[in-house]
């Protein structure tokens, strides 16, 4: 097999791979129109095994035909554009024979940008959601009156808390884990490829919600579900990997 005919039937089997993983799992996510779904993790193990080309080919269109496919024909050209990039990321940061500068200066970057999110968001929790505020109600599924709107979002801003303080601590701490099992299949670079592709995935969804929206402010509500997405995401991603480890598709 050539490596041209070898190359085309992996991007073809990866984007598979994330389309399959996208549409056949989805979990419906509260208060909005999305859902979540495992097609992360495929676009992670692309990425990391082919490098960012697959990661953004497979990711992009892999992803844009599962909500094409799914009744979520709205979303397919923020999708298409946000899961490339996504994947684009991944492979970038996680490449050997990446610049190491270029990616500290780009995590440094991606927490900035982070922190200064969450900040925000919390921010406009605090001044838009108010016991004034029942407009809100009919625009968030799930919610009936005022009480159960300031409940959550009481609860929301406890779990962007949460998550601003755990996710670096464990993307730390799972870094030094996993280094010491494999050095080069899981280094730091990889994984902080996939936890800064997963930032930039939900920075860009909730950007894209809100202006098909009209609002920011619903869109919040579904920044600790796309969170949990890519964690899951990644985790599902380094089984796959290591139980790949001491296969030919590792070893090539």
């Amino acid at each position: 097999m050539s490596e041209k005919t070898k190359n085309l039937t992996y991007t073809a089997l990866m984007i598979a791979l994330v389309f399959v993983a996208t549409f056949s799992v989805r979990i419906p996510v509260p208060f909005t129109q999305g859902y979540i779904h495992a097609g992360d993790s495929m676009i992670f193990v692309a990425a990391i095994l082919f490098g960012w080309k697959m990661g953004a080919l497979a990711g992009g269109v892999g992803s844009a035909l599962a909500d094409l496919l799914g009744g979520y024909a709205n979303w397919v050209l923020p999708t298409l554009v946000i899961k490339t990039v996504m994947g684009g990321l991944v492979g970038w940061v996680a490449e050997e024979k990446n610049n190491k500068t270029k990616s500290t200066v780009i995590s440094i970057i991606m927490a900035v940008i982070w922190f200064g999110f969450s900040f925000f968001t919390r921010s406009i929790i605090g001044k838009y959601i108010n016991p004034g505020s029942t407009e809100l109600i009919s625009e968030i599924d799930g919610v009936t009156n005022i009480q159960e709107l300031l409940s959550l979002s009481e609860k929301l801003q406890t779990q962007l808390l949460w998550i601003s303080i755990l996710i670096p601590v464990i993307i730390i701490g799972l870094a030094f884990y996993l280094n010491k099992i494999d050095k080069n299949l899981f280094g730091v670079d990889k994984l902080l490829g996939m936890f800064i592709a997963g930032l930039w995935m939900v920075l860009g969804y909730y950007l894209a919600a809100g202006f098909m929206y009209g609002t920011f402010i619903v869109p919040v509500f579904s920044i600790p579900w796309n969170i949990v997405q890519f964690v899951i995401g990644l985790v599902i991603a380094y089984l796959v990997i290591f139980a790949l480890k001491r296969t030919p598709i590792i070893k090539s």
